[in-house]
């Protein structure tokens, strides 16, 4: 068995694994899931106003695209098949923010991180930069704002 045989094995545990774990929120999302022949996709948009959707699509050439309340990170190298069962439960259980960089002199945006707190303690999390070049200067030349996200299912 060559490497792509072997992450494509450990690919198919992930996505039943994935499987297995979306009834768990499926009371409380809409779920819609789609095997592709070189990919397989899960988009949930959750019923609760304010609560974070995501999508998710694994791909067969060893990459990923994720998107988490509207932000859009793809072709991203997978490293670890075992990321996202946690990662997505703990988005459905509202442990996201999404922290926007501006300029205090403008107000202009400068970046948006999505940042997932993991039950583990870890955080995973992403950046896009918006306006290239202009991040520079003094940490209090910045304003960073934090939106904090609801869990799907409230009590």
């Amino acid at each position: 068995m060559n490497v792509d045989d072997r992450y494509r094995a450990r690919l198919q545990s992930a996505i039943a694994a994935l499987r297995y774990w979306t009834p768990s929120i499926a009371d409380q999302a809409t779920i819609a899931e789609t095997d592709g022949a070189d990919y397989w996709e899960i988009d949930s948009a959750p019923h609760t106003q304010g609560a974070c959707p995501f999508e998710l699509v694994l791909r067969s050439d060893g990459k990923h695209n994720i998107v988490i309340a509207s932000e859009t990170y793809e072709d991203k190298t997978t490293d670890n098949l075992e990321l996202f069962v946690p990662l997505l439960s703990a988005i459905a259980r509202g442990q996201v923010t999404r922290r926007i960089t501006t300029s205090a002199a403008t107000h202009m945006p400068l970046a948006i991180k999505t940042i997932v707190h993991m039950d583990n303690g870890a955080e995973w999390h992403r950046r896009r930069e918006l306006a290239a070049g202009l991040y520079g200067g003094l940490p209090h030349e910045v304003v960073k704002r934090d939106h904090h996200f609801l869990p799907y299912k409230r009590d």
